[in-house]
């Protein structure tokens, strides 16, 4: 019999966590813990919770179906469409107001450059705020997030002084 002990996981967190500078703890003391974090263990004992299933109305009631996220996608897309093209074909002084305000909210994705930037960014982000949880204490991770989300600050405070401009 193989076994792996992690070796197969995408991602394995045991062996990329970084060492955190408040940690005072002793050598040995931060080896058996990390030792420990690598481990698994499950309880004999469980606890079932048995609810009834909600009603096809209700169901209705409460989630979107498929067909109502479909929709949703595509009604995006046509706005998406309209709003580029419109952009794209009168000059921005000439355009009403009304017409502007259909764009905010969508300059993310008016743009393909834009929006797989937009993505990339917040995937990055994201990444590397998962990446230093087990490393910082809650304030220092909330420092860190802060600190590195200064670009999309920055982006989003452009934005709203370029909508501040041209929209009353």
């Amino acid at each position: 019999v193989r076994v792996n002990k992690g070796s197969d996981l995408i991602v394995d967190f045991c062996h990329r966590r970084r060492p955190s500078n408040t940690d005072t703890r002793s050598e040995g003391e931060a080896t058996a813990t990390k030792t420990m974090q690598g481990q698994v263990s499950f309880s004999e004992d469980i606890i079932i919770h048995y609810f009834q299933y909600p009603s096809s109305n209700e169901v209705s009631k409460r989630w979107h179906s498929k067909k109502d996220k479909y929709s949703f996608t595509k009604e995006t897309t046509r706005d998406v469409r309209c709003i580029r093209f419109l952009l794209s074909t009168i000059p921005l002084e000439a355009l009403e107001k009304e017409a502007l305000y259909d764009c905010v909210g969508l300059e993310a994705i008016l743009s393909d450059k834009v929006k797989i930037f937009v993505k990339e960014s917040r995937r990055r982000h994201v990444h590397s705020i998962v990446e230093m949880q087990d490393c910082l204490s809650e304030e220092q991770l909330a420092a860190y997030a802060s600190s590195h989300s200064t670009q999309s600050r920055e982006r989003a405070q452009k934005l709203a002084a370029g909508y501040l401009e041209i929209l009353p």
